[in-house]
């Protein structure tokens, strides 16, 4: 079932009422600070620091590679490296690339652009990342023996660059973020506002202190689903001090947020109707709805949206006038999971989709968050606090089981894990074998060819080749490659389909450039969504552009 998400009415309520009907209700603001384009691009244009950065680049060494594997290493003991100028870049996937350079560090922030992510040493004692961007508070040390260890889980990786910004510095630009965000905020307020009275005080007396009381939400509600097939709308707001849901027969609920993200568990639920009220603003009604459980279910396909806003977009709303019951993100949902804002755009992207999303992570989503692997923002914003990164959901006749090999260095779900061992009892679950559909969903493919040098996750494909043979999958889903790729591949009788649905928003894989193998039955390298249809026996796909064009269709029967 589609979610029907409506703003209504022009009337504005002045005061918060104490228990307002929704049917006679209006809103305070006419859309989210994020959906206002224009101002979000002044934001990102300044959530990095540009002044009083002093770049870091003479005397880089490249102390070699290994492919050790764990996230908490121990620092080697090196022979000198090889001179080298940054930035530096090798094919090494699933390695830990080492730098080193001595330098006069004063009191102040290092800021290490490095790809996937970095850890760092300073005179052999290990130096914690800071919670805000990339950044590593450093002492006044003269001729300090820099290391950083550049950790990379893609193709391509290494140490880009390293900038120093003094204490006093990046306190000025800490200010200065706030004052851009604050009036920011109130711009968005002046734009959005849909009640000409107000509009009218503040023509004559416009000053921020007006509209202290009337918060603007950041984003609009949405419904996601956790990995295990629960259901809750998240949203984020200006105001993190708690907002109350109003639903349609007046009841009221309090709900808590964390740092203005708020959550709101649909257990035990099917339908909601409510508005949202914070100081003097209301916001919506919304109305969300859980997808029914169906013979026959409608799903919308797509990965890779990775910061290529705009394009995004387009294919957000390409999806919605498909009405999918179900939205699946196959990973790299932003481009560096470390931007302070990332998320919340993502998700006002989402919110154009207008249906429920199941989002599996992606390598560029714990950016930044290579200290333990604990991408805090991707936490934060889209996954439910004390479900697991992986599980497995039902909608209609599909199974749908959702992993996360992000969590491990290399990329991998190794033996002896929670995760491995979640899968294992899983596969041989009734639930699970009792299916129509079984369908695999995780960011890096198992098989890619479009991806020059790149043949798919060599890990994942050991991972998975047994259960293939098995006949205990019928389909995988994946992104990482940022084309379309299918694959129908035969396991000792079984047929499995292959899906890379990689084109939602980054950049596209070079045109003519591809790995000799595996060769697969078909690679487009264009921006793409894929809407899939099934029933109890038949698999019915379209690729459409984001144009609206359909690039390929196939249909599988079972």
């Amino acid at each position: 079932m589609r979610i029907l998400i409506a703003l209504v009415g022009v009337m504005l309520l002045f005061t918060t009422c104490t228990n307002p009907s929704i049917k006679n209700a209006s809103p305070t603001y006419g859309e989210a600070f994020f959906a206002k384009e224009d101002l979000v691009k002044a934001l990102f244009e300044q959530q990095y620091p540009s002044e009083g950065l002093h770049l870091i680049t003479e005397g880089w060494e490249f102390l070699g590679a290994d492919s050790l594997p764990g996230i908490d290493r121990s620092l080697p003991e090196f022979e000198k490296g090889e001179p080298l100028q940054l930035p530096h870049r090798v094919n090494l996937p699933n390695h830990s690339l080492w730098y080193r350079t001595q330098v006069d560090l004063g009191k102040g922030y290092l800021l290490i652009d490095s790809d996937d992510g970095a850890q760092l040493w300073i005179n052999g004692e290990r130096i914690p990342r800071e919670e805000k961007l990339e950044l590593f508070q450093v002492k006044e040390i003269p001729h300090a023996e820099v290391i950083v260890r550049s950790v990379n889980n893609a193709m391509s990786g290494g140490l880009r660059k390293v900038y120093w910004i003094s204490e006093s510095d990046f306190s000025t630009w800490e200010s200065r973020q706030k004052e851009l965000l604050d009036s920011l905020l109130f711009q968005a307020k002046i734009q959005s506002i849909v009640d000409d009275q107000l509009l009218q005080k503040l023509d004559s007396n416009v000053q921020q202190d007006l509209l202290v009381d009337y918060p603007i939400l950041l984003t609009e509600p949405v419904l996601l689903s956790n990995p295990g097939g629960g259901y809750f709308i998240r949203w984020v707001s200006e105001e993190a001090r708690g907002a109350s849901l109003i639903f349609e027969d007046g009841r009221k609920e309090l709900i808590q947020s964390y740092e203005g993200v708020y959550t709101y568990d649909l257990e035990g639920k099917e339908l909601v109707r409510f508005m949202i009220s914070q100081g003097n603003s209301l916001f919506g009604p919304y109305e969300f709805q859980k997808p029914k459980a169906d013979d026959s279910v409608k799903l919308a396909i797509w990965a890779d949206s990775q910061g290529g806003w705009d394009t995004f977009q387009e294919i957000a709303q390409g999806i919605e006038s498909h009405e999918p019951d179900l939205s699946i993100g196959a990973g790299d949902l932003v481009n560096n999971g470390s931007e302070p804002w990332a998320f919340p755009r993502f998700l006002q992207k989402l919110s154009w989709m207008k249906t429920a999303q199941l989002l599996v992570p992606g390598n560029h989503d714990y950016d930044g968050f290579y200290e333990d692997l604990e991408p805090r923002l991707l936490q934060q914003y889209i996954q439910q606090s004390g479900v697991p990164s992986y599980g497995m959901s039902q909608i209609g006749p599909a199974a749908i089981l959702s992993l996360d090999p992000n969590v491990n260095f290399p990329v991998s779900i190794p033996e002896g894990t929670d995760q491995r061992e979640w899968l294992e009892a899983t596969m041989d679950s009734e639930a699970w074998n009792a299916a129509p559909w079984k369908i695999i969903v995780l960011h890096q493919p198992p098989y890619s060819q479009g991806w020059p040098g790149y043949q798919g996750e060599a890990a994942i494909l050991d991972l998975l080749d047994t259960y293939f043979h098995q006949g205990k999958v019928d389909l995988v889903i994946a992104g990482h490659t940022h084309d379309y790729e299918r694959l129908s591949k035969e396991f000792s009788g079984h047929s499995v389909q292959f899906l890379i649905v990689g084109g939602a928003g980054g950049g596209l894989e070079p045109e003519g450039e591809n790995s000799p193998a595996p060769v697969m039955d078909q690679l487009i390298k264009k921006h793409h969504y894929g809407i899939l249809e099934l029933d109890q026996h038949s698999l019915n796909m379209e690729v459409v552009g984001k144009g609206g064009e359909v690039l390929d269709a196939f249909q599988f029967k079972k």
